[in-house]
């Protein structure tokens, strides 16, 4: 069972009191922070709806944010994101980063006087999850300026507490104690922003890191992905690519499973791990929670981090060749396998003149939200043909039981226009193009299309004709020239 610590963060309290110095949260002598470079995705519980708000703010969610924006101004390597009115569900011990209002603390009373609380959770000296609770029995607005209780402002004190959510402590029950202004003071005061004494916490946490990195457009498939369930023994979901060309290419691979529930997919994948395999069955590389991991801050680097710290990613580089990566449920004597839909994913960072030359995916066609999603961006300047293909029934002959009879093939663009269709693959009007090309399916009512298609974003969509279910295949070729 994996191990997390958790301890709630000294509490905001009504009176004023003196300033000191900036201090950090620290663990038996180990100070606290996130991986370098990640970017931090605030889940914000905070109500709908709009309200007048003293400062012209129209909801809480909405001073959150300014608040988090704050922080974001003065973080060189690290950033705090949102979900503004997040259909996650505030939970201890999900990691996921929830700011909520509650008469509780995940069932513990408040203190007297307490505002909020941050909850923070952390591994090995790396924060893993953080929770902030406002106390609902207080009166909030937002304002600045002086305080005007018995109505206390929500924004000041939303600093406040995602300062804890950064790493900084209490100044003023520092020891020892030094003397200056901070919005990190225990107790709320006439101080409505950042003070320098704040700016220079954490600028001592987070002002020095990996260099950030973007991976280059070029005319190739950089990003391929697919989104299905994957349960357990063989019915895991299971996703194939090849690296073209002569050199090595370096990529990312990663598994995305808690934090699909961001996007309103209520059976997510809890807590996944990824396996690669290469053409010889051999595992190559493993991964369970990214960011334990020796790469995570260069993963962060390229802006490839998992939202959610139980999510699974590698960077690698690999010589050409055929590569299978294996997404499962974490599982151990304290904790059964799970299942749930995940999306696996792979990344070209363009390092060589090698190139992800496809990606092939079987998972668990459902229904509704459940069926089997392939996404594919097209980089460069010029169209590029490719080659889409589901396959249900062929799987049968490599003693796969439970195959998906009839697919039915969609491709949309970024925008969610339908860009083609197809049912029996023979009928597909490119079905000429496809058999040239060497991917004639050996069945009839599997499906498969050849467009060409302009840089951008797609989505390939895999379906049970009639509503039927199954596993199936999605494949996507890139038809241009190798390198």
């Amino acid at each position: 069972m994996k191990t997390s610590h958790f301890f709630l963060a000294a509490a905001l309290a009504l009176s004023t009191s003196a300033s000191f110095g900036y201090v950090r949260e620290f663990d038996n002598g180990t100070p606290l922070a996130w991986v370098k470079d990640r970017t931090v995705v605030m889940q914000l519980s905070l109500g709908t709806g709009t309200r007048s708000l003293r400062d012209g703010f129209t909801s809480f969610s909405d001073s959150a944010i300014d608040a988090l924006k704050t922080w974001n101004a003065h973080l060189a390597h690290l950033q705090f994101s949102w979900i503004k009115n997040s259909p996650v569900v505030p939970m201890q011990g999900d990691d996921e980063m929830s700011a909520m209002f509650d008469n509780k603390i995940f069932g513990s009373n408040f203190g007297s006087g307490v505002l909020a609380v941050t909850l923070l959770g952390y591994r090995n000296g790396n924060f893993e999850e953080t929770d902030t609770v406002f106390n609902n029995a207080i009166s909030w607005d937002s304002y600045r300026g002086p305080l005007t209780a018995p109505v206390y402002d929500f924004h000041r004190v939303a600093i406040h507490e995602f300062g804890h959510t950064l790493g900084l402590d209490h100044p003023d029950q520092a020891q020892p104690k030094q003397s200056v202004l901070a919005i990190m003071n225990s107790h709320v005061s006439f101080l409505d922003t950042l003070a320098q004494d704040d700016i220079s916490g954490v600028t001592a946490i987070y002002g020095t890191g990996p260099a950030y990195n973007s991976i280059p457009d070029a005319p190739v498939l950089m990003d391929l992905s697919t989104r299905g369930t994957t349960n357990t023994g063989n019915n895991v979901l299971i996703g194939g690519f090849v690296i073209q060309g002569s050199q090595p290419a370096q990529v990312v691979v990663r598994c995305l499973a808690g934090s699909l529930l961001s996007y309103g997919i209520s059976n997510a994948l809890f807590d996944s791990v990824i396996e690669l395999h290469d053409a010889n069955n051999n595992v190559i590389a493993t991964n369970d929670d990214w960011f334990t991991s020796s790469a995570a801050e260069t993963i962060s680097s390229y802006h490839r981090d998992p939202p959610n710290s139980t999510e699974s990613a590698l960077i690698v580089t690999l010589n050409p060749g055929n590569y299978t990566a294996v997404v499962r449920s974490f599982s151990s004597a304290q904790q059964p396998a799970t299942t749930g839909v995940a999306l696996f994913e792979v990344y070209d960072l363009r390092k060589s003149g090698s190139r992800l030359g496809n990606v092939s995916t079987r998972g668990q066609v459902g229904t509704g939200a459940n069926i089997l999603i392939g996404g594919l961006i097209v980089g460069g300047s010029v169209p590029k043909p490719v080659v889409i293909r589901a396959l249900g029934p062929t799987l049968g002959q490599f003693g796969l039981t439970g195959v998906l009879a009839d697919p039915f093939l969609e491709l949309r663009d970024g925008n969610g226009n339908l860009v083609e269709a197809n049912n029996d693959w023979q009928q597909s009007p490119e079905a000429a193009r496809i058999t040239a090309d060497g991917k004639a399916l050996s069945n009839i009512k599997e499906s498969a299309m050849a467009p060409i298609l302009n840089p951008g974003n797609y989505t390939a969509l895999v379906s049970g004709v009639g509503g039927t279910t199954g596993a199936a295949l999605i494949e996507v070729y890139d038809e241009s020239p190798s390198p």
